[in-house]
């Protein structure tokens, strides 16, 4: 990635980030709803979190918005010019990594999975990136590829905690968990990423 690139990365991280922030998920002062062992001890705090052996783990996310690698905001915004998009999140790896579980549940808090994806990320040098196919219809500009996403199952355990588990058991890799920021948002988005490291059992 060259430096002009990541420049260009970072920039729309760091625009995204000014955008979604009055929309990120709220605290819930409750906490976990006494008498369910699934999630007893869950954080009050909004996010996404998977329970490990030691304990509680949020992931951390990054805010996505994809751009097209290479090309003026010009040529972005008149659709010119290339067939698919990126969304990158800093750093080759997650900070999270799971190593025992190929079908990881995870425990939403004040997240929507309404237009929820569990998306394969691709490794790079200095960052990962996630391949989008471009639409000509402009609302729906730019979207994630089938073959990148794993079907998964929800399931609500409390009145503001939904689980999220895939269907099929994971490949080794790196992933994410993209939610929209507000329902009708294409755009923006966060991602909350994860690593599924080899040598896990399924379940």
């Amino acid at each position: 990635m060259t430096s002009q690139t990541w420049i260009r990365i970072s920039s729309s991280i760091a625009c995204a980030t000014l955008l979604a922030v009055p929309l990120l998920p709220q605290s819930n002062p409750s906490g976990a709803q006494p008498g369910n062992p699934d999630i007893a001890g869950l954080p009050a705090a909004g996010g996404i979190y998977y329970r490990a052996a030691s304990g509680w783990v949020a992931l951390p996310f990054t805010v996505l918005m994809p751009f097209e690698e290479g090309r003026s905001v010009a040529l972005q915004i008149l659709n010119v010019g290339s067939d698919h998009a990126i969304e990158a999140m800093p750093g080759p790896h997650a900070s999270v990594q799971i190593s025992n579980d190929t079908r990881p549940t995870f425990y939403l808090r004040g997240v929507t999975p309404t237009q929820l994806y569990l998306v394969r990320a691709v490794p790079k040098v200095e960052y990962r990136e996630l391949r989008m196919a471009i639409s000509s219809h402009f609302r729906e500009w730019a979207h994630f590829r089938a073959e990148d996403i794993a079907n998964i199952e929800l399931q609500s355990v409390a009145a503001d905690v939904v689980t999220v588990k895939p269907l099929a058991g994971l490949k080794p890799g790196e992933y994410a968990l993209a939610s929209v920021t507000e329902p009708g948002s294409h755009w923006i988005r966060l991602g909350y990423d994860f690593g599924l490291a080899a040598g896990g059992t399924r379940k």
